[in-house]
């Protein structure tokens, strides 16, 4: 037990540890933020469509302050400089190279593999949510994919499941909210990135149910963990460099880039569900 409640702790301070901007979407994962985009204006128009435009994540407002609520500002912009430092001088040198080498159509299959490897936590999660249709959806379309392409490939996701499908709740944070615990403050998380308190927790629930943490020893878990994180590391340092290059407050522009993105996705999925009611 000692073992697994270590495992657990060390993989949420390196899991991701590519993804200071980060999923995590996971949440959602909280939805994982999966951005592909490309150099230029194709960049731009993903960090609009996930930001919700970067126009005003500078301007200081009391309606902006109170959506903001930030009263952990000292540990946020503390860790928000030391995640900065790391994505900047150590991640992106280390997959710049590292993309070099290992063409594109790996790297996709690499990350289709750990989304395929993830399924029980969703499925866990649709299950604490009472969503079992979901959840049945879920295991039948990792079983398609594993069963087709031993995972490297997300076949499945060409047919339309009979039964609404959305991955992006099947995370603990959505689990947490579903069960009427609020968001909190903003927190960012040491390697992880921009979160709220709840979605800390989520992040925490979601590394303590991945299977191989109980089927691996430690170490080879964990630095599969990290590596899978560091495959993706482009699709999350992307769109960061977009929200904080231009920006007057890096800090600010992030924090607000955030908590836009999370409060739009969370009125969408509102808006999903009433009208599948």
């Amino acid at each position: 037990m000692r073992r697994i409640l270590f495992t657990a702790v060390l993989a949420l301070a390196l899991l991701c540890g590519a993804g200071c901007a980060s999923k995590q979407d996971n949440a959602s994962t909280s939805q994982e933020i999966s951005v592909t985009a490309s150099t230029g204006s194709a960049e731009t128009s993903v960090v609009n469509e996930y930001y919700g435009g970067l126009d005003d994540y500078d301007d200081y407002s009391e309606e902006d302050l109170a959506a903001q609520n930030d009263p952990l500002e000292g540990w946020n912009r503390f860790w928000f400089h030391f995640n900065d430092w790391f994505l900047q001088y150590i991640v992106k040198p280390l997959h710049k190279g590292y993309a070099f080498i290992v063409p594109e159509p790996i790297r996709n299959g690499i990350s289709n593999f750990a989304h395929n490897l993830a399924f029980p936590v969703r499925m866990a999660n649709s299950l604490l949510q009472g969503e079992f249709a979901q959840a049945g959806v879920e295991f039948d379309r990792s079983l398609v994919n594993f069963m087709v392409s031993l995972g490297f490939a997300d076949v499945a996701s060409q047919s339309e499941p009979l039964y609404p499908y959305h991955p992006e709740t099947e995370n603990f944070d959505y689990t947490l909210g579903v069960w009427g615990v609020p968001d909190g403050p903003y927190f960012i998380i040491p390697f992880l990135g921009p979160s709220t308190i709840r979605g800390a927790f989520g992040e925490a629930g979601d590394a303590f149910m991945k299977p191989q943490y109980y089927v691996l020893d430690w170490e080879i878990s964990t630095g599969s963990s990290v590596f899978f994180s560091f495959n993706d590391a482009d699709k999350l340092y992307k769109p960061y460099d977009q929200i904080t290059e231009s920006a007057l407050e890096p800090y600010v522009a992030l924090r607000n880039a955030y908590l836009n993105m999370r409060k739009n996705r969370q009125q969408e999925l509102s808006l999903t569900f009433d009208t599948q009611d």
